[in-house]
Order: C-alpha cells, then structure tokens, then sequence
C-alpha cells in the first residue's frame, strides 16, 4: 500500500487497514457457501465507517450539516403554522409578480424560511463540489434524481392525497416515470461510470504478476458496498418525498395532527443527505488526489477521440527515452495499440475500438529495451 501525505488536508499513514484483510463482519456463509459475497458487502459498511472516522474533516461534517439545516428549515412549522394549518388551498402558484400567486398569500416568516432553506442546501452543494472534484458531475446528477421523485410524489397526491391508497395504476404513472429517472442515473450513469473508473485504476495503479496480489488489490476496492448505498439512497428519497407530500396533501379540516409523516419526512431526509455524502465521497478517496475523470469506459473513449488538446509524454525511468505513453489533460493514460498495422490510441488497460486488443499496462522502451509500466512512467499519488 503506497503512503499518501496529504489529500484534502487529510493524512493518510502507510499503515491504513487494507479492506482485503479485514474481517468478515458477518457468517452467513456458513448457511450457504455462496452467501460469502454477502459477508464481503457486509464488512464493507464497518470498514467505511472507520475510514470515516479517521479521515472526515469540519468541512466534510459541514457539508452534511448545512444540508441537515436546510431540511429543517424547509419543513420548520414551530411558530409559523403554515403546514400545521394547511395554508391557502385556494391560491396557487410561485410566481412572485403575480398578486395572486400562492407563494404572496403565504405569512413573511413561512418565505423567509424557503428561502433560508435553499441557501442553505446551496452552500452545502458548493462544499460538496470543492472536496469532491471528481464527482461534481455526479452530485448534479444525484440531485436531478432527488428533484423528479419529489416532482413525482407531489404530482400524484395533488390529485390523490392518500397516495398510495386508492390509487391506481395510471394515477400514480408519475412516481413510476420519475423512479425510472433515479434508477437510470444510480445505474446506468453513477454506478457504471465509477465502476469502470475503479477498474481502470487497479489496472493501471495496482498490476501485479502474481494473480492472486491482482485478486487482492480488487477487493482493496470493491464498490459492493457503495453500490448498495445507492440503493438505500434511492429508497431513502422515496420514502422522504412521500412522507413530505403525504404530510401537507390532506385539506382541512385533518383528522390527525400528522405527526408521523411529518417526522418521518425529517429523519429519512436526514439519511439520505449523509448517505449522499458517502456516495461522493467514497469514489474521490479511492481514486486519490489524481486527476483522473469518472467516466465509462465508453465515454472515456470518446472524449479521447474528440480531444485536440496536446497530450503530455511521460518519460522512462531507467534511459529518460520519451515513452510511447501519454497523459491528456483529464489525467486519462493512453498508448498506441500494440497489434501491427493498427496503431489506435486508446486508454491502457482497455480494449482498442479499432481492433479489439486490450492496450498492455506495461511497455518496453524502444531505445533501452526494458518494461516499465504506466505508475513507473507517470507515477501519480492516491489514496490506496
């Protein structure tokens, strides 16, 4: 495990627990062999937390807090009575140069409130986006996520206030529609796009002749357990949306006060922002303070395709010969493919969109003949 010295002003000693050499948290392989991967997703919640822990800064708590703050005064009734009441159901409307508009009819304090409450999850997007560099893109894409299933819940109880009784198929077709929304940005977009980062960051940082130090610098970074974070959070979201809507849906006179949905709204919101904090967190201190891009491997292709920017030329260690290796400006290392008569430059480590063969992590210098790989030509510091 290579030492790091300082990443976000977090250090990081040489002796940081390999997640290949920790325990299974849990047993349940002993009811089922195959149950073994369960195990290992597990133990990865425990791990996490400890690399939390030791590596959080104020500024890291700040972002979550900022967030948390936000809820609160977005759904803050105490003295205001706005929600506790039902407002308005008569006027509608945001636009603030309308004199009838829903948002004039509200009291001084129920608007300074949304507005204190959006500053507040502005601020905390901006933290978001100064310690997670690599996944600015990606928290965009979390919040687009975020913002359809809310869209959703409220469109279908405007018209069905006790979602999801008495609802049918096609009146609750808009949280279906926005559901889909989510999944495809967790999976096809976030999860895909790190997923295929990772690998290209094990084969290029992490080769090993010895299959079984290969193995294990794999499970060092396995996304078993981030990826199921995705999950909870889209869960978490739902369940947050549908407590909100569901909370200020009912007209008066109300059977209940409420409380429960109420509640519920506030505590799963809370979830969800830490857990949307881990989801950008985890992928920027894996990959280390390089400059590396998130992106499929796809993508990734294309944007070397379309570059016109020059590509820096790494050097090899043993002669100084200019190696056939480059770097381009979003960190990406590429290499001419090795096949006769092809010459296509792709990433290492993936396969060349020309002819199919995979670009080889390790190359030999043309002038003094030895092997050097890609963290030899181009030696970059990160986090494992």
């Amino acid at each position: 495990m290579k030492e790091r010295e300082v990443l976000d002003g977090i250090e990081l000693p040489d002796d940081m627990p390999r997640l290949s050499d920790t325990d299974l948290f849990t047993n349940t392989r002993n009811w089922h062999p195959r149950l073994e991967s369960l195990d290992r997703m597990i133990t990865e919640f425990p791990y996490m937390y400890g690399l939390v822990r030791k590596n959080w800064t104020s500024t890291h708590l700040m972002a979550v807090g900022l967030a948390i703050l936000g809820s609160i005064a977005g759904a803050w009734d105490l003295g205001v009575g706005e929600l506790s009441s039902g407002g308005d159901y008569n006027t509608m409307g945001i636009n603030p140069f309308d004199p009838d508009s829903g948002i004039l009819q509200a009291n001084a304090a129920a608007i300074f409130l949304t507005f204190l409450s959006g500053a507040l999850w502005i601020a905390a997007i901006g933290i978001n986006w100064a310690i997670y560099p690599l996944m600015r893109s990606h928290s965009l894409y979390l919040i687009a996520g975020i913002i359809a299933v809310q869209i959703g819940m409220v469109s279908v109880h405007s018209s069905n206030p006790s979602f999801p009784r008495d609802t049918g198929l096609l009146a609750a077709l808009p949280v279906y529609i926005s559901n889909i929304v989510m999944l495809f940005i967790l999976t096809v977009i976030l999860n895909r796009s790190v997923s295929e980062t990772r690998d290209l960051h094990v084969e290029v940082h992490h080769p090993h002749p010895d299959p079984r130090e290969q193995k294990r610098a794999e499970r060092d970074h396995s996304l078993a357990g981030w990826t199921l974070m995705l999950f909870l959070f889209a869960i978490l979201v739902n369940i947050s949306a549908w407590a909100g809507a569901h909370h200020v849906s009912p007209r008066p006179p109300f059977e209940s006060s409420r409380m429960f949905t109420y509640f519920l709204h506030l505590i799963s919101t809370w979830t969800f922002i830490l857990i949307f904090n881990l989801i950008l967190w985890y992928p920027q201190f894996m990959l280390g303070n390089s400059t590396t891009t998130i992106e499929s491997e796809r993508s990734r292709q294309a944007g070397i395709e379309v570059s016109s920017t020059d590509n820096s030329s790494g050097t090899c260690p043993h002669c100084g010969e200019v190696s056939m290796m480059q770097m381009t400006d979003e960190g990406i290392i590429v290499a001419p493919c090795p096949k006769e008569g092809c010459g296509e430059v792709n990433p290492v480590g993936q396969d060349c969109n020309k002819c199919g063969m995979e670009i080889p992590s390790v190359i030999a210098c043309n002038k003094c003949g030895r092997e050097t790989s890609v963290s030899d030509v181009f030696p970059l510091e990160e986090a494992w």
